[in-house]
């Protein structure tokens, strides 16, 4: 997933409905969309292969600590919770900093995620 996040949010948004797990790390791929868009066009890092895997190793274990912190299950949350961590790893990641592109990417492609859940029957 975190090779190629956004081919993999491609992917996984042209499915009917997605499994919460699925949904999870779509979220994680989204952000850190966000967090390379934001420093390329912020001029700090410029996003490598190296980068996006150490990146996606924090977001992934922020994340983890957040699931924790709620007593949530990482593998499988409800929709609540992978909200609730999703507004934290936005605290986390300083969202309120990110490029505004990378702001209304990133809610969209999460709403999109949360979406596939809702829907089902």
């Amino acid at each position: 997933m975190f090779h190629d996040p956004l081919r993999f949010i491609e992917e996984k948004l042209q499915k009917k409905f997605l499994s919460i797990n699925t949904i999870r790390d779509g979220v994680m791929a989204a952000l850190l969309i966000a967090l390379r868009e934001t420093a390329d066009k912020n001029g700090q890092t410029p996003p490598s292969e190296t980068w996006e895997k150490k990146k996606a190793g924090e977001i992934r274990e922020k994340a983890v600590e957040i699931f924790s912190a709620l007593h949530a299950p990482f593998e499988y949350p409800t929709l609540a919770q992978l909200r609730q961590v999703t507004a934290s790893l936005k605290k986390s990641f300083h969202f309120d900093q990110f490029s505004d592109r990378g702001k209304i990417d990133f809610e969209a492609r999460c709403q999109a995620f949360f979406k596939k859940y809702d829907d089902r029957p």
